[in-house]
C-alpha cells in the first residue's frame, strides 16, 4: 500500500517534504543500546529520552502489577528524597455490602541502595523494577521522535498528533531517523514523499499557517502570564527569546516552501520580544 500512495504522489514537481507517521512494537530498549543506535544513526542526543531513574522505574513497575489484582490494591503511601513507599492492600467484600482492607506489606524503595523488600507480589513488582531500571520503554522511544521531528519543522496533520509533514531540506536527517526507529523491536516508521502541485501547496499551507498560528497564540497567552506574574528564574524568560526565534525561522520556511505567510508576525514576535527583555530587565534590576 505504501509503495501504491508513493507512485501515486510521486508525479508532481519538486520534494516539497514527506508525509510520516509510525508504529511502536517491542519498542523497549536498554539506555545504553539506544545511546549506541541513537548516536550512530547520526541523531542529535539531546533529543534521546531522559535516562531511567529509580523512581520511574518503581511507579512504572507498580502500575503494570496493578493489572490483573482484582482484590489487592498498590497505593503510593510517601514519597521523600530518601524513599519512596507503596502499600499492598487485600481488599475484601463483605455480604453486607461493606470492603475491609488489610494492609499485606508494603513496596519500599530506599533511594540509596534500591532494594524492595521479598512477598508475593512485591517480588514481581521487584523483578520488573530490576528490568525497568536500565529499559526505555515504547512511551520514552514516542517522546524522543516526536521531539526529534519537531526540531525538523514538523506540522501536526491531525488534531491529536501521529501524522506529520515535515520539510524535505530535513529529508536526510528524517530517513537517519527512520533508520534508527526501525531497529527498535519491530517499529516501523513510514516516509510518503510530498511532490509540489496545487492541491499538496494548499493543503500543506492551510496545515502549516494553522500551526504557526496557534503556536503563536499560546506564546502571546504565556507572555500575558508572564507579565502578571513574572516566574521565578530568568533562564525561563530567556527560553522564551529563544522560541521566539525558533517560531520566526519555521515561519520563514514554510513561507519559502509553501508560500504562505502569517499576517504581521514579524511584528507580533517583536513585540513579544520587547516584552520579555523588560522582564528581564527588571529582573537583574531587583
Amino acid at each position: 500500500m505504501i509503495e501504491r500512495l508513493k507512485s501515486a504522489l510521486a508525479g508532481g514537481g519538486a520534494h516539497l517534504g514527506d508525509l510520516l507517521w509510525w508504529t511502536l512494537s517491542e519498542a523497549s530498549i536498554d539506555r545504553s543500546a539506544l545511546e549506541s543506535l541513537w548516536i550512530s544513526s547520526g541523531l542529535a542526543p539531546e533529543m534521546l529520552p531522559e535516562a531511567p531513574t529509580a523512581e520511574k522505574a518503581l511507579k512504572t513497575t507498580v502500575r503494570e502489577a496493578q493489572v490483573g489484582q482484582h482484590d489487592r490494591l498498590i497505593r503510593l503511601g510517601k514519597e521523600t528524597e530518601s524513599e519512596i513507599v507503596f502499600a499492598i492492600v487485600r481488599e475484601t467484600k463483605l455480604s453486607d455490602g461493606s470492603v475491609n482492607f488489610n494492609q499485606e506489606t508494603r513496596v519500599v524503595l530506599d533511594r540509596a541502595t534500591e532494594q524492595i523488600p521479598n512477598h508475593d507480589l512485591a517480588r514481581s513488582v521487584a523483578l520488573a523494577f530490576q528490568r525497568l531500571r536500565t529499559t526505555h520503554t515504547s512511551d520514552d522511544i514516542r517522546r524522543a521522535v516526536v521531539r526529534t521531528i519537531t526540531t525538523f519543522a514538523a506540522v501536526t496533520l491531525r488534531e491529536h498528533g501521529g501524522v506529520y509533514w515535515v520539510p524535505a531540506v530535513f529529508a536526510e536527517r528524517l530517513r537517519h531517523l527512520q533508520a534508527a526507529v526501525e531497529k527498535i523491536g519491530s517499529s516501523k516508521l513510514y516516509l510518503l514523499p510530498v511532490h509540489d502541485s496545487a492541491d499538496a501547496s494548499r493543503t500543506l499551507g492551510d496545515a502549516a499557517l494553522g500551526a504557526i498560528q496557534q503556536e503563536l497564540e499560546q506564546l502571546k497567552a504565556e507572555v500575558h502570564g508572564f507579565v502578571v506574574a513574572p516566574p521565578d528564574r530568568a533562564s525561563t524568560l530567556a527560553r522564551r527569546l529563544d522560541a521566539y526565534e525558533e517560531l520566526r525561522a519555521r515561519a520563514q520556511l514554510y513561507r519559502d516552501i509553501l508560500r504562505v505567510e502569517v499576517h504581521d508576525l514579524d511584528k507580533r514576535l517583536d513585540e513579544m520580544t520587547l516584552s520579555i527583555e523588560n522582564l528581564l530587565q527588571s529582573k537583574r534590576a531587583a
